[in-house]
């Protein structure tokens, strides 16, 4: 479970470092919204158990 967590961990952090450059360069973010809040739901339950 703790290498799962931290995988999804990892990809939370590159999918923040992505959209903070797409803001930068002022683009569009090519991020899938939906799996990216997936991901941040999951995370976010796992820190409260």
């Amino acid at each position: 479970m703790n290498l799962a967590y931290r995988k999804l961990a990892m990809i939370e952090k590159e999918f923040i470092a992505r959209e903070e450059a797409a803001r930068i360069e002022g683009t569009t973010c090519p991020i899938d919204r939906d799996f990216k809040n997936r991901i941040t739901r999951l995370l976010d339950q796992v820190r409260y158990l």
